[in-house]
């Protein structure tokens, strides 16, 4: 049984906006109607009161979400170099707002886009329409997101239409922590990646369309390690990017991220039908920006796992008029007893908690 909630209100230029929770007995997660953003997602072992994302202090800093924290990313994710594209033989050029990029679909996207919101059995669906040239982009685009809950699984599904032959690549922009409550940095987490290959970009973090693979490097992460590479030799790749944002080229699409904080024992699992994930660790995130709790940002405060189409294969973007773009992502949230079961001898058992 879902429990679903408006738990607070604020107008805000005019605009009302809403943070709706949605609740089971295994988790609890809220999010804004601005850009969909999620405010907060916490754990029944955690009695809720552990947040696993990073949350504004205010409503009004998501006006002006240059992080794009938490928020929902089209109408397409990550850079399109040049801001340029080929559709059916014709050159598109799209808003530069990442030096020579199009990053996220350019300066107005639907980060900062008003949804509609609508409660559905296990969750809501969320509804927003992209005007046709809307930053370069042609085709109006009809959006539905569903945020769903399923036992200790968050499952976030897109839909999308067009009346004019478009490219389409939505995804999820949340920074999790699952130190709870941002009690430390993420490069003390554990991750596993499994994908054999990084897509390399230049200094501009523009894709070269070439494919790295990632054996025998810091970007290795099929055995589940530290994320922190301190000690490992430092290519170009990462100082092109002041550290981890790279795109990752999945092998599998169950439980292709397995994100884990050894100290609490939480781990997040990612399963999608997306064939790319982009690994991003804060490396931005500044003092500047004020979190809940009055917590500062910090360098590698969050860590998002954004998944989606490969950003520079853009035939596998299109969408023609009358066909339906999908995707979904699942987040699984899980919790041991202390000691983390990796750090046990083998022949000791632990508790798993749902």
């Amino acid at each position: 049984m879902i429990k679903h909630e408006i738990t607070n209100q604020k107008l805000i230029d005019d605009v009302q906006i809403c943070e709706y929770a949605m609740k089971n007995e295994c988790l609890e997660v809220r999010f804004l109607n601005i850009g969909g953003a999620i405010t907060k997602i916490s754990m029944q072992p955690d009695n809720f009161n552990e947040n696993l994302v990073l949350t504004y202090d205010n409503f009004e800093s998501y006006f002006n979400n240059k992080c794009y924290l938490n928020a929902l990313v089209g109408r397409t994710s990550n850079r399109i170099k040049d801001g340029q594209f080929l559709l059916n033989d014709k050159i598109i050029q799209v808003d530069l707002n990442d030096g020579p990029n199009n990053l996220h679909g350019g300066h107005e996207n639907l980060s900062h886009t008003l949804l509609d919101v609508k409660p559905i059995s296990n969750g809501y669906q969320l509804t927003a329409t992209l005007p046709h040239q809307k930053a370069g982009f042609p085709g109006n685009l009809f959006i539905t997101v569903f945020y769903q809950l399923e036992d200790n699984r968050l499952k976030v599904s897109y839909e999308a239409t067009t009346d004019q032959d478009t490219i389409v690549n939505l995804t999820q922009h949340t920074y999790f922590n699952l130190s709870g409550n941002l009690k430390s940095s993420i490069y003390n987490h554990q991750l596993q990646i499994k994908a054999d290959v990084v897509a390399e970009v230049d200094e501009n973090s523009s894709f070269t369309k070439k494919e790295l693979p990632v054996a025998n490097t810091l970007f290795d992460f099929n055995v589940p390690r530290i994320i922190d590479p301190q000690g490992m030799e430092v290519p170009p790749l990462f100082k092109n990017t002041a550290g981890y944002d790279h795109l990752y080229l999945l092998r599998t699409n169950h439980e292709a991220v397995i994100f884990k904080d050894p100290i609490s024992g939480r781990t997040l699992k990612i399963s999608t039908t997306a064939p790319a994930v982009q690994f991003y660790a804060g490396n931005y995130l500044t003092s500047e920006l004020l979190f809940e709790h009055n917590r500062p940002g910090e360098t590698h405060l969050g860590a998002c796992f954004e998944t989606h189409l490969i950003p520079y294969d853009f035939q596998s973007q299109v969408l023609k008029s009358g066909d339906k773009y999908q995707q979904e992502t699942i987040f699984e949230f899980t919790k041991y007893a202390i000691p983390y079961p990796s750090l046990l001898p083998l022949n000791e058992k632990f508790i798993f908690l749902k």
